[in-house]
């Protein structure tokens, strides 16, 4: 486990990521995880491409979502649990490269929503290309 990942918000949202099968499938990893912060990576593979070869949009606009929607758990209290109210995504740039990885801030935290920014970049060897980034409100239900 890395010194990137606050364990105690790990283990009160364990549950809640375990719960994430869809994450699972496409094999995306927790590589950040701290109060208000997210950030997930997932490795190039040619079935989550899309004709020429780029990242699929709809598998950016998941990492999006889902890297805001775990920042969003981190700052709410335990037995909350956040759903997506609504998302912005825009591309800035084709998504190629040996991984994605997304960087989810939370910018506003009220009451019951949560705003957060993503921001998602492709990563060819040490080369990070920012691709995309999304505006999303949380709700806490």
């Amino acid at each position: 486990m890395s010194d990137r990942i606050d364990s105690q918000l790990k283990q009160r949202l364990l549950p809640v990521i375990e719960s994430q099968k869809f994450m699972h499938h496409l094999g995306v990893e927790i590589t950040a995880l701290q109060e208000g912060l997210c950030e997930m990576t997932l490795d190039y593979k040619e079935d989550l491409s899309q004709q020429n070869g780029f990242f699929h949009g709809g598998v950016i606009g998941t990492l999006a979502d889902n890297a805001a929607g775990a920042a969003g758990a981190t700052v709410m209290t335990s037995g909350e649990n956040c759903l997506t109210a609504e998302y912005k995504l825009n591309f800035l740039s084709p998504a190629k490269g040996d991984k994605l990885v997304a960087i989810a801030k939370i910018l506003k935290s009220g009451r019951s929503l949560k705003v957060a920014e993503t921001n998602i970049y492709s990563v060819q060897g040490e080369t990070r290309k920012h691709c995309a980034v999304a505006l999303v409100t949380l709700i806490a239900v």
